[in-house]
């Protein structure tokens, strides 16, 4: 045993007594090389024994700390088995060195990470200087069939990214268990199909059986034992693991566990993962694994993994660098030459843009590779995304902008029109995700290189303080103009309900295009698009609004949504049930909406379900599994182990800024969405909003003299005068991390406003005198100290004399106090529309 792992602890004491304690040393390594080395049929067993102990000391010394790097004796021994069956293939005269040599190196390649790649080869040069560059093991009826598989998934064949898929199958030889490392959006799941595919076609028949471990409990992933009756119910890996751990299939069985790895789980496996082969359940029932089944793990890295666990799988790191952002660009251009022959045009004229925008380095001298490098380096975004993310996000957005021409079976103009629409979708792409400071400083240096391609044609025309995100190319117009957002007119309602009141403003329009842009795409998976949007902001930025007012507007004959309001609380299986409610069954285990309608699933406060102790989110999990694989496990005894797809499913889902205290969603997650940022509202949309109410209720047919109504013109002005001044005085501190000022408070000033009765709003001073009592108990009361206070009344009096006058300031000097429970409440006939007071 060793108790000092994540996951395990010491024996009690009075159990350690009974047992004889014997403390296990480290073995001389190289004695055990020279002596299997023999064994294996080498005669210079002594010379390269010791340079492999020599080697393997200076990987460990020298090569950067990564959790999943591994030069323990089960690597060793990996190695050595490896370098036999090397052995025994080639002809008796082969040199053993570079035998060996090209055995170490192919062994040990798929798990490093990119920078250490150069170190570890001139260790390698360095310790066998006769072997010049050994040639890479040829397989050739693999290689050509991963070949073709690539063609048929639609992928892009790079050197590097196909190295990775016959370094799975060299990992594949030797392990029964291994795991894909890599950042998401890097192709892991992809060289899993190529693979599996060319192994199709050249041997047995393989299938791939996927599944999130922590989209479900321990419980439900091994089994439990009812303590009263005795009962086993069985879990969902587990009969997975019977089901395909069977002598009698004709095929060979993949079981991907796609999803975090943490110290509990995983070492249960761990009986699994040596050479045992055995899972252990806890009603004692001990499956073997057969020779057709190997065991995979798909993940983003293993830093909860323990070193038992990483020593008993093989490893394939897959870094961001093997792909890189251009195969994936290449690949959208093939797919959308296959919508038809007139697209050929479409992709003459896009191919060129990339290549003149997304390549050159930065004109104003900025060492910098590409845009992408200067993107990183200098905008600053609300939540972390690697490039692979933000350049889908671009694609899938182009491609909703250019849906319309593909119904109409045209071609965007090789004019200006074009170019506009690929600068709007890089422009969101790249900054979607930043604040209006941010965006300015990337439309100032995205402009630059847009002059330096020639292309001035696609910069819309910006007054200052304006930017790209302002315009849209607006496709109506012939003569494909940019567009400015401008909100539609709000319509006043008959009842002035002032908490379900939603106004359109530039910010929830241009929000509500780019769901809705994305919501008609077909979903895919290469290039990656779900039709799922996730809008991230602060608090007070509209994000439900927004994405109620999108919802509100659906045709409900053929689609209808539903709300889930994920909190600390929620659990995958409450989601799960929260679905389930909602679809009925289609065929077998296919379920869908009721009347073939499509469900539109509104998730938010997507960031707000607990992170566990592991740093994951379980609920989230189940999220993406939803989102990726249209489904999930059934849960109920009977038919544990069986997936649940679930049809006609598109998601949106809001989540506040990751950062003080405030979750952040897992990276694998957010590639599933098209990711933007809403940022606060300009001081004109803060004027629209707010001034629509205050005009739809201070009017001559509500009893309002002229003087209340010019009054009340003023009021939002004066609003947001105070809170510029408070929100930039009174930041939060961590004795006072609750001075946090947003549009919430301007609601409640209002709110405060539009509920008080008009006939208690006798004069103008009486509405100032009001609005000033509301800008006192929003901002006032929340403050902790007695200066905070004094400096807000003296802001409130300050723009009262600037706002109103002299007289007005004179006059409400004294704050007046306005209440409401004196009054006899208004009971109002709910048969009986009201109609604003």
């Amino acid at each position: 045993m060793n108790p000092g792992y994540a996951g395990r602890q010491e024996l009690p004491e009075n159990l350690k007594v009974l047992f004889r304690s014997v403390s296990m040393m480290v073995p001389n390594r190289e004695t055990i090389m020279k002596v299997r080395l023999a064994s294996c049929g080498y005669s210079s067993m002594e010379v390269l024994g010791r340079k492999f102990a020599i080697l393997y000391a200076l990987c460990e010394q020298q090569l950067s700390k990564q959790r999943h790097y591994d030069f323990g004796l089960r690597n060793i021994l990996s190695v050595l088995r490896q370098s036999g069956a090397v052995k025994r293939a080639e002809p008796p005269d082969t040199d053993e060195e570079m035998l060996f040599m090209r055995t170490v190196r192919d062994m040990n390649l798929s798990k490093l990470i990119s920078d250490d790649v150069s170190l570890f080869l001139a260790l390698l040069k360095d310790l066998f200087p006769k072997c010049l560059e050994p040639p890479k093991k040829s397989y050739k009826d693999l290689e050509e069939q991963a070949s073709r598989a690539a063609v048929e998934l639609k992928l892009i064949q790079t050197k590097s990214w196909m190295l990775k898929v016959i370094q799975l199958y060299e990992t594949s030889l030797v392990r029964h268990g291994f795991m894909l490392v890599g950042p998401t959006l890097c192709g892991k799941s992809q060289i899993m199909s190529v693979l599996t595919t060319a192994m199709s076609a050249t041997s047995q028949p393989h299938r791939m059986v996927v599944m999130n471990p922590k989209a479900i409990t321990d419980a439900q992933m091994y089994g439990v034992k009812n303590l009263q009756s005795d009962e086993w119910t069985p879990g969902v890996f587990a009969s997975i693991w019977q089901q395909r751990n069977n002598r009698t299939l004709k095929y060979t069985s993949w079981i991907v566990c796609d999803g975090p790895i943490d110290a509990i789980w995983i070492e249960n496996l761990n009986t699994v993962l040596d050479d045992n082969k055995i899972l252990t359940l806890a009603n004692n029932d001990r499956i073997p694994m057969t020779d057709n089944c190997r065991i995979v793990f798909e993940v983003e890295s293993l830093r909860n993994a323990s070193p038992a666990t990483v020593s008993r799988a093989g490893i394939i790191y897959v870094s961001t660098s093997d792909l890189g952002w251009e195969p994936l660009v290449e690949s959208w251009l093939d797919q959308r030459l296959e919508l038809g022959q007139y697209h050929a045009a479409e992709v003459e004229i896009l191919k060129p843009l990339f290549e003149r925008w997304l390549k050159p380095k930065r004109p104003d001298g900025d060492q910098m590779t590409d845009l992408f490098d200067w993107n990183l380096r200098n905008i600053k975004k609300v939540m972390e995304v690697n490039d692979a993310t933000q350049l889908i996000n671009c694609l899938n957005l182009l491609s909703g902008s250019l849906q319309g021409h593909v119904h109409n079976s045209e071609v965007p103009s090789k004019g200006a029109y074009a170019r506009m629409l690929a600068a709007y979708s890089v422009a969101w792409g790249l900054a979607g995700l930043c604040e209006i400071e941010e965006r300015a400083k990337f439309h100032s240096g995205f402009m630059q290189v847009l002059e330096q391609a020639g292309d001035r044609d696609a910069i819309p025309p910006c007054r200052e303080e304006e930017t790209i995100f302002e315009y849209m190319p607006d496709i109506e117009d012939r003569q494909r103009h940019w567009k400015l957002w401008t909100p539609p007119e709000w319509k006043v309602p008959n009842r002035l309900q002032f908490s379900a009141l939603l106004i359109p403003t530039m910010d929830s329009v241009r929000a509500e295009y780019i769901i809705q842009t994305i919501a008609n795409l077909p979903q895919s998976r290469n290039p990656p698009n779900f039709a799922s949007t996730l809008m991230v902001g602060t608090g007070g930025t509209a994000k439900t609004s927004t994405a109620l007012m999108y919802l509100q507007k659906l045709n409900m004959d053929t689609l209808f949504w539903k709300r889930v309001n994920f909190s600390s609380a929620t659990t995958p299986f409450g989601l799960q049930r929260a679905i389930e409610a909602e679809v009925e069954r289609k065929t077998g285990k296919t379920f869908c909406p009721p009347g073939g309608k499509r469900l539109t699933v509104f998730l938010d406060d997507a960031s707000m379900p607990q992170v566990n102790k592991w740093g994951d989110q379980v609920t989230n999990e189940l999220t993406r599994q939803l989102v990726e694989f249209n489904g999930f496990y059934f849960l109920e005894r009977e038919k544990r182990g069986e997936f649940k797809r679930v049809e006609n499913l598109q998601y949106i889902a809001a989540m506040a800024q990751p950062g003080g205290g405030r979750n952040d969603v897992p990276n694998r997650l957010k590639s599933k969405f098209l990711l933007f940022n809403m940022v606060l509202p300009s001081q004109t949309s803060i004027d629209d909003i707010y001034g629509s109410i205050l005009r739809a209720r201070f009017q001559p047919k509500n009893f309002a003299d002229t003087a209340i109504i010019t009054a009340s013109r003023s009021l939002t002005i004066a609003t947001i005068s105070v809170w510029n001044k408070v929100q930039r005085t009174l930041l939060p501190t961590p004795a006072r991390f609750h001075y946090v000022f947003n549009m919430r408070e301007l609601s409640r000033i209002f709110q405060g406003i539009m509920e008080t009765p008009m006939e208690s709003i006798t004069s103008e001073l009486s509405l100032v005198g009001l609005w000033k009592h509301e800008c006192i108990r929003v901002f006032g009361d929340k403050l902790a100290r007695t200066e905070d206070k004094t400096f807000v009344d003296k802001v409130v009096q300050e723009v009262v004399q600037q706002t109103f006058g002299d007289a007005a300031a004179t006059q409400c000097k004294t704050t007046q106090w306005w209440c409401d429970f004196q009054r006899e409440a208004q009971i109002v006939d709910d048969d009986d529309e009201a109609v604003a007071p």
